[in-house]
């Protein structure tokens, strides 16, 4: 028998929670192709339009992610302590 860690990997509590809100994108997303679909067969100017705005949102987004990952990870960021988990302990 499986334990609920590895059937829900956020826990018991929240499995229920993250099960509704995959079936939730999956719907919506569903709905939103459908939608796209229809769009871009009535109005393919405003669908061009719509998709370039998308992917500009997604650049910045990228951008935006990748500026803060390097200032989190550049020296001088934050002092650090090595510790050598391998040494024997004799304590």
């Amino acid at each position: 028998m499986a334990d609920e860690k590895s059937e829900h990997p956020f826990g018991a509590e929240l499995g229920p929670l993250v099960d509704e809100v995959r079936r939730f994108a999956l719907a919506l997303g569903g709905r939103a192709l459908e939608y796209g679909v229809r769009l871009q067969e009535r109005n393919p100017e405003v669908y061009g339009h719509l998709t370039a705005a998308g992917g500009e949102l997604a650049a910045a987004y990228r951008a935006a992610v990748s500026g803060h990952e390097r200032r989190w990870a550049g020296a001088g960021h934050a002092d650090a302590e090595r510790i050598d988990l391998d040494e024997a302990s004799d304590k």
